[in-house]
């Protein structure tokens, strides 16, 4: 090695060394009380708007200290749904707001949401806001008028990897070798809570493709609002995490702080008026009071038995499992007829795999129903990849029956209500390529994909909430979730997951055809290569891709007619890019290693 070379090895060592000792940095309260008020001009409602959900959150509370068990909760079910749902109780909240989050984008959707937060807290609403810090929120000059908007307003971000919002381009070496267990560990729940009696629960972050706001990109999610005592433990849940001591202010930042000391007062609102006919129907419906009489989508249904159940910072500590993924194994240990769920990934860990194989065995006949996404829906190719790679084992070894959602399904219209708008807006002018180059060329409008997060059992008892059911919810990050024992609410969440898989909406997963000679071998070399962390090479599954064919009979994918009625499309499915197939094959053959981290 010459000595140029020498030097420059010293250098990039140095440089990555003393990126490695920058410090990060850990809750001081006085930092909470720095927040100025900017001046606004546009408040035009100093008091809460009327709600339903409010009325209820009293009747229910009420019928608790008569000794009963009702609350009232309504299915989160389309982006623009969710969206009205947490405008309206925003307006509605007339004491606290707290919001949790792992993402929070800065994008217009999330500037919609933020404007009303700061409205809330001009009217005298105490609002918090704690958004993980992985993935920063916007840059420090954003950041800085974000915090500075109301002193009644107070943002965190938990577990911040840099003292910096802005961390360079030594940022991303400096979080891989010296904080990478740091970057692991990550804060995945999902909450909004008004006055502590109303909350809402789910998949969904703030950023524009959670919200039905996509012109290329759309995630499925799910929510659900409570509206009684369960929110209690919502509550409690929340106050764990905003007291911990990895909950930064945004002012702690350094580069956030110095654009906050440059900042005078303004009256601009941080929601652009050029988006605002895109928000424009959410904005006069929020202050309705009765949304479920508006949107019969927003139907509220009166239950008995809600229990909201979540991890703790306690779980980064200690590495073990929590209540969250107890109560999911015990559930599943409890299943007599049948599991229907929904999740974006089917990936998971030795304990959950373990669960499904004996529930599959223990009762041979129980049906397990799974939709997830196809490669050509999937946000993520890595998970996606290594899914594939172990699709034999859920399908054969634990049962579980796989539909996996088409990007562009033929009920997107229900999913997405304002679709139809979205693929005009979208559509490219002559000779121009379509937005999403990533997507199936043949359609137009935004492509979608599985966020929502899901369980049914028995048909009595649903699941709604942040876990995706894989190692990383299992060991990596905190979850929560809802659970609801009521057959009706139950059975309507397990519609909506089994519209997903019918055949106009997905692919069925079946054991493929048999082929002489091949098939003989495939499975011994097949379970073998699957079995290997890498070198996993062996080019023929187990199973394949199913459409159904025009006239014939639905049937079961273990039906011994199934392949007559159905025909093969192989293993991905209107994925154009060859270069997405060559990947994902790669990833199967030499990223077994990494499935514990996904």
């Amino acid at each position: 090695m010459n000595q140029r070379t020498a030097r420059w090895v010293l250098a990039g060592c140095a440089v990555v060394w003393l990126a490695g000792c920058s410090s990060i940095p850990e809750r001081k309260l006085e930092n909470a009380f720095r927040y100025q008020r900017l001046k606004r001009n546009d408040l035009e409602k100093a008091n809460p708007v009327q709600s339903e959900y409010q009325v209820l959150a009293s009747k229910a509370w009420k019928n608790q200290e008569q000794g009963g068990s009702v609350q009232y909760v309504s299915l989160l079910e389309t982006g623009d749904d969710a969206l009205l749902a947490r405008i309206h109780l925003i307006r509605a909240a007339r004491k606290t707001l707290d919001i949790q989050t792992f993402i929070w984008k800065d994008d217009p959707s999330s500037r919609f949401v933020f404007d009303e937060l700061v409205q809330a807290a001009e009217r005298g609403v105490l609002v918090r806001i704690l958004i993980d810090g992985l993935n920063m929120p916007a840059g420090p000059k954003r950041l800085a008028r974000m915090a500075r908007a109301h002193r009644n307003l107070e943002i965190c971000l938990y577990k911040p990897l840099s003292e910096y919002a802005k961390q360079g381009r030594f940022g991303l070496w400096d979080n891989l070798i010296f904080k990478a267990r740091r970057m692991n560990r990550r804060m995945h729940n999902k909450l909004l809570l008004v006055d502590g009696r109303i909350g809402i629960a789910g998949g969904r972050n703030y950023e524009g493709k959670y919200f039905d706001r996509s012109e290329t990109f759309l995630f499925r999610d799910r929510d659900i609002v409570v509206a009684g005592p369960a929110v209690l433990d919502m509550q409690d849940s929340f106050e764990v995490f905003w007291q911990d001591k990895n909950a930064v202010f945004l002012t702690q930042l350094k580069d956030v702080r110095a654009a906050f000391d440059q900042l005078t007062n303004g009256d601009e609102p941080f929601f652009a008026p050029e988006h605002r006919a895109s928000f424009e129907e959410i904005d006069r419906l929020a202050s309705e009071p009765a949304l479920s009489t508006i949107r019969k989508t927003l139907k509220i249904y009166e239950v008995n038995d809600v229990w909201f159940v979540y991890d703790t910072p306690r779980k980064f500590d200690r590495n073990s499992r929590m209540d969250f993924d107890d109560w999911f194994e015990d559930l599943l240990e409890m299943t007599k007829e049948s599991v229907v769920y929904q999740t974006p990934y089917l990936i998971y860990n030795r304990e959950v795999r373990r669960a499904f194989n004996r529930l599959h065995k223990k009762h041979p006949e129980l049906r397990i129903i799974a939709s997830s996404n196809s490669l050509a829906a999937a946000d993520h190719i890595l998970v996606y990849a290594l899914s594939f790679k172990h699709r034999k084992e859920l399908y054969k070894k634990s049962g579980i029956d796989i539909y996996e959602a088409k990007p562009y399904p033929a009920d997107r219209e229900r999913y997405v209500p304002n679709y139809l708008a979205l693929a005009r807006s979208a559509a490219p002018a002559d000779g121009e390529a379509p937005p999403d180059a990533s997507g199936p060329l043949a359609h137009e409008g935004p492509r979608l994909c599985i966020h929502a997060k899901s369980f049914v059992i028995d048909g009595e008892f649903a699941l709604i909430g942040s876990h995706n059911f894989d190692p990383r919810s299992v060991k990596l990050n905190t979850e929560c979730g809802v659970f609801v024992a009521d057959p009706d609410f139950a059975l309507e969440l397990e519609a909506r997951i089994l519209n997903a898989c019918a055949p106009a909406n997905a692919w069925t997963v079946s054991k493929a055809p048999h082929v002489p000679v091949i098939s003989y071998f495939s499975g011994f070399i097949g379970g073998i290569s699957t079995a290997l962390p890498f070198l996993d090479v062996w080019p023929y599954r187990y199973t394949t891709n199913y459409e159904l064919k025009e006239g014939a009979a639905l049937l079961s994918p273990r039906d011994p007619a199934f392949q007559e009625n159905y025909n093969d499309v192989g293993y991905f499915p209107e994925v154009p890019s060859s270069v997405t197939v060559i990947n994902t094959r790669l990833i199967k053959a030499f990223g077994g290693w990494a499935r514990p981290l996904m």
